[in-house]
């Protein structure tokens, strides 16, 4: 089983392998048993879920920082869309330790602290509560561990303390519950005298290798356990004697997760204490905030979420060649993803250029090229998603990437006239300028299947994604009567993108003295928002239809679909006030934010993920468009029922979504939704774009401008401020100031010759 440049055959011993200097002997059985397909299905964490990340590693536990072998909510150590731990338990004389208190506040860095329960050690009671455990993680290229014992007995205790690991090595999609029949070999687990050593040779040939280091403990004995649950396992029995009176012992860990073609190179395993190890990770973390605008508030609870949403975002942000580039979310989608980074950069923009020039950059690095259905990819086409992992390699899947996203190529637009208005950078325009006009040709020849000036989308490769919107399960287009229409089918929302991206690149045309292109794009905007309304206006509902579909005909299920059309400004003004009523409705607003679909729909569910819902992003776009068309009263109230649930979720984190349940009764707190991404990267970036909607703030970097149009602030919150905003090659620092309803602005500090005009 020779392979170039890996793993090869020991004297044409065809049970073992040798990466480098390395010899690991196959594991059979397993390799065996994966070759048949192993089936998963994702279920709800019972007991919480804690997660830590840093560039491309996260780590997924329960509370306790456990990863329960055989746990099908898809706990584990994952690297490159690849799950290189499966199992990670902890136990003290075969006993789980009680749980006292966790934390993943910072991100990089998970707490948990327990107290023992009832021991037995030989003629000797330990009695509960005597015994405390402090179990510190932090994460970078791989994961450090430190258990802390401290012994409050009046005597030593000499305890034995169990560590048990397992490893699949999953791509994310078997993960997901995508069936898989792996060819790949499961290596037996390597021993040595304070090592772990897991492997898997994976039919890409790429060697994946998770190494476990300890340190410390008086007596270490490693082990290989019988493979179980899909996965090879070890563990490490080490005896540890800890004074009594207060004294403490510790141990640590370093997990080393690895993957190459060839030989695995080792880390050295970093000498610094612990506590120096983390204050560099806290020191990345702050030189990734760079010069971003600082944001501080007069309550403290406001406060918390924008701070929570800033140390999430940079988080799930990972350096690429092309720049800074956002996750979408963990632990399903931490990879690249097109619609997700473009309106998170979009609703960021307020700290900074940097993550939408990063975002800008890799996209357009990625456009596609051809024409090929198995990948749903057409020259011009921005990217839905793209993967890593051994499926991805293999092409077993097609996010290779995957183009299946009717709105990311006009996103990509708006996002390029966005940051431009923040920066006034004519240089990125023009270099992006061929990606432009790519995503403008797609539009008009691909995008607009039937000629009549909508862009709709229909699958095409039998693999990818049979709905192409935002909302992306395969129900979330439905009739009142739950029939699934037939494509192609023109989403109301994309109308509104489609039209507003040809609205601002004739701005850029004009910018760029391209006068003809810009009058055609201008003139081509306008008539496409009076098509939209014409064909999506449903008058006996006052609201627009959802989609159209195959026969032209409305998919007339009231939804927030058409409600984006707001900041793209599709909707004419006559019917303002009755689009406006609709969404505030109780049917639509269910007082944590503005549902997916109306709650007196037959086809609502809001304990669904698409059909009644609510997406913290989804209201966050809403919410701007109506403050841009003046029902700032009315964006207010998304912005507190927006708040009003962060304050009430762990961390104070928007998720994913959540059920649209509607708010009071019994219980009157938002209801997650069990398997929901938390951190997620445009949840994340929602405080930030219902603050900057609140405020009324609107760049225009270009004529050296910065207007503040009819700020209102809540009544709770009484001063916000903007330190080093950012327009231009200028710098600001605002105050807004609420009083009896009344909210003030002033610029406390300018650098640079920007205009500031506020608008009453």
């Amino acid at each position: 089983m020779r392979e170039a440049h890996g793993p090869e055959a020991r004297g044409g011993v065809e049970d073992e392998v040798q990466v480098g200097g390395e010899v690991y002997r196959v594991d059979r059985d397993l390799s065996a048993l994966l070759a048949g397909g192993l089936p998963a299905v994702l279920v709800t964490c019972r007991h919480g879920r804690e997660v830590i990340k840093q560039e491309q590693a996260f780590l997924v536990t329960d509370l306790d920082g456990n990863v329960h072998p055989g746990c099908r909510c898809g706990m584990g150590l994952y690297v490159s869309d690849t799950r290189f731990l499966s199992g990670w338990c902890f136990r003290i004389e075969k006993e789980w330790p009680t749980l006292l208190a966790h934390s993943s506040e910072w991100m990089y860095l998970a707490r948990s602290e327990f107290m023992n329960p009832p021991l037995v050690l030989g003629e000797r009671h330990v009695p509960q509560e005597t015994l405390h455990v402090a179990r510190e993680r932090a994460i970078a290229d791989g994961v450090r561990e430190r258990l802390r014992l401290v012994n409050f007995n009046p005597f030593p205790v000499d305890l034995m303390l169990d560590l048990e690991f397992r490893a699949d090595y999953a791509d994310i999609f078997e993960v997901r519950g995508w069936q898989h029949v792996r060819q790949g070999l499961h290596l037996r687990p390597r021993l040595e005298e304070r090592a772990l050593v897991l492997a898997y040779y994976g039919q890409d040939r790429v060697f994946r290798q998770t190494r476990i280091e300890l340190q410390g403990g008086d007596a270490v004995q490693v082990e290989a356990l019988p493979s179980a649950h899909g996965a090879t396992g070890g563990h490490f029995a080490v005896r540890l004697t800890v004074p009594g009176g207060g004294g403490s012992r510790e141990l640590e860990l370093h997990i080393d997760p690895r993957h190459a073609h060839a030989e695995i190179v080792p880390v050295q395993v970093d000498p610094r204490p612990f506590e120096v190890f983390v204050a560099g990770l806290e020191s990345v973390h702050q030189a990734r905030r760079g010069d971003q605008t600082r944001i501080t508030s007069s309550h403290a609870l406001h406060d918390l979420v924008l701070s929570r949403a800033n140390r999430d975002l940079l988080a799930l942000t990972s350096g690429f060649e092309t720049g800074p580039y956002p996750a979408a979310g963990i632990p399903w989608y931490t990879a690249p993803f097109g619609r997700d980074a473009i309106v998170t950069a979009f609703q960021s923009l307020v700290l900074g250029p940097e993550l939408a020039i990063g975002t800008l950059r890799f996209l357009a690095a990625h456009q596609a090229r051809e024409d090929d259905p198995m990948h749903d990819a057409e020259p011009g086409k921005i990217l839905h998603e793209v993967r890593y992992g051994e499926l991805a390699n293999l092409g077993r899947i097609p996010q290779t990437p995957y183009y299946g996203s009717v709105d990311a190529t006009p996103l990509f637009l708006i996002l390029l006239s966005e940051t431009y208005r923040w920066t006034g950078d004519l240089d990125l325009v023009r270099e992006l300028w061929d990606a432009v006009e790519a995503a403008l040709m797609w539009m008009e020849v691909y995008g607009d299947l039937d000629g009549d000036g909508f862009v709709e989308y229909v699958r095409r490769s039998p693999l990818g994604l049979v709905v192409q919107g935002w909302k992306d399960s395969p129900t979330s287009v439905i009739r009142p009567d739950a029939t699934v229409p037939d494509g192609p089918i023109a989403l109301a929302e994309v109308q509104g993108y489609v039209c507003e991206a040809k609205r601002r690149m004739a701005e850029l045309c004009y910018a760029l003295d391209l006068r003809i292109l810009g009058d055609r794009l201008a003139r081509e905007a306008r008539d496409m928002a009076r098509a939209f309304h014409e064909a999506f206006w449903l008058p006996d509902e006052g609201y627009y239809a959802m989609a159209l579909d195959a026969a032209k005909q409305p998919v007339r299920t009231p939804s927030s679909n058409p409600a984006h059309g707001l900041w793209c400004d599709v909707i004419p003004e006559e019917v303002l006030p009755r689009v406006v009523d609709h969404l505030m409705a109780p049917a639509m607003f269910s007082g944590w934010g503005i549902r997916t679909l109306a709650a007196d729909s037959p086809v609502y569910n809001p304990m669904s993920y698409h059909n009644g819902s609510v997406w913290p992003h989804d209201n966050s776009l809403i919410a701007k468009g109506l403050a841009d068309r003046g029902f700032k009263a009315e964006s207010l109230r998304v912005f507190e029922a927006l708040f009003d649930a962060a304050c009430l979720f762990p961390y104070h984190r928007l998720p994913e979504l959540f059920c649209g349940f509607p708010r009071g009764g019994a219980l009157d707190r938002p209801v997650p939704y069990p398997v929901a991404c938390s951190p997620q990267a445009w949840a994340a970036g929602t405080p930030l774009l219902l603050l900057q909607s609140a405020l009324g703030i609107v760049p225009d970097a270009p004529g050296n401008t910065l207007r503040i149009v009819r700020p209102q602030l809540p009544p709770w919150l009484e001063e916000i401020r903007f330190q080093g905003l950012r327009i231009g090659n200028s710098r600001l620092t605002l105050q807004f100031l609420q009083v009896g309803g009344i909210t003030t602005a002033r610029v406390l500090e300018r650098q640079g010759r920007i205009r500031v005009l506020i608008e009453g």
